[in-house]
């Protein structure tokens, strides 16, 4: 049997909302989050679909469920921290629809819905976000590589990885933490290489970003995806050491407004190429 027509079988909504759900049950069950996690998931969930179901019949008077909308409400549930008052996981899942339909450039949206509604919730009600579905790290890397695998964005996922973790590690070299007039090094305090070593073993949320938020098909360039995602990385060091508290968000809504520059670059590249020919 050929697996890749197998696997081909499922679009990869169908699979994205998939590992969202598990990875969503297990961290409830198995990771102490509880029962009562999942319900910001649902209110979430059921806004956005509601909201994208009655958006989309006024626009094509046609009823289809909205598996986009669906997997914006997973992410919204599950990566806002639990306990918030309900209607913060609501008002995020309509600003994820409300700014999929209305923020638009030659009909493509141009952030990550999710991503936006969290960012604005957060910003104007102080919600935190804790990613709490990224628990289970084992899960996420493997779903993730599968993910990356059938979007065929490993240069993307990879290259914001690999970004993040080096820049990560030249601060942590550059800026160790002293102790005393002369400032030698801390006794108690760990090596460079082991807070990179332990940013690297516990870093769920990085890998849940790089391999399921960031490389959303919709909100990310068709070229030059290499520094694309490099760039995202910079701008996600920067914003943890300028406003650590929307830093993936704010990282990543900002890294949206540049993709039709990135596009446009590649296209401008072979107009010229075309021109010298």
């Amino acid at each position: 049997m050929d697996i890749k027509a197998l696997f081909s079988k499922f679009t990869v909504y169908q699979y994205m909302v998939s590992f969202l759900i598990i990875l969503s049950l297990t961290s409830a069950f198995f990771y102490g989050f509880g029962v009562g996690a999942l319900l910001p998931i649902l209110t979430a969930v059921l806004t956005t679909t509601i909201f994208d179901l009655v958006i989309s019949y006024f626009k094509f008077k046609t009823w289809e469920f909205p598996q986009s909308a669906l997997i914006s409400g997973l992410f919204i549930g599950g990566l806002l921290t639990q306990g918030l008052q309900w209607y913060i996981y609501a008002i995020a899942g309509a600003i994820a629809i409300l700014s999929k339909h209305l923020i638009k450039v030659k009909g493509r949206h141009i952030f990550n819905p999710a991503n936006l509604g969290i960012l604005l919730v957060s910003v104007i009600f102080g919600a935190s976000h804790t990613w709490w579905v990224s628990s289970p790290i084992i899960l996420v890397l493997i779903f993730g590589i599968f993910i990356l695998w059938r979007l065929r964005r490993f240069d993307l996922g990879l290259s914001f990885v690999a970004a993040y973790f080096i820049l990560v590690l030249l601060i942590n070299i550059s800026n160790p933490v002293t102790c005393g007039m002369m400032n030698m090094r801390c006794p108690m305090q760990p090596s460079p290489l082991a807070d990179f070593y332990y940013t690297i073993i516990n870093g769920g949320v990085i890998y849940f970003f790089a391999m399921y938020m960031l490389v959303e098909p919709k909100t990310h360039p068709r070229n030059n995806r290499i520094y694309y995602g490099i760039l995202v990385a910079v701008l996600l060091v920067a914003a943890e050491k300028i406003i650590p508290q929307h830093s993936i968000p704010l990282a990543l809504a900002i890294g949206n407004i540049f993709v039709p520059f990135f596009d446009k670059l590649k296209l401008e590249f072979k107009r010229k190429e075309a021109v010298n020919a």
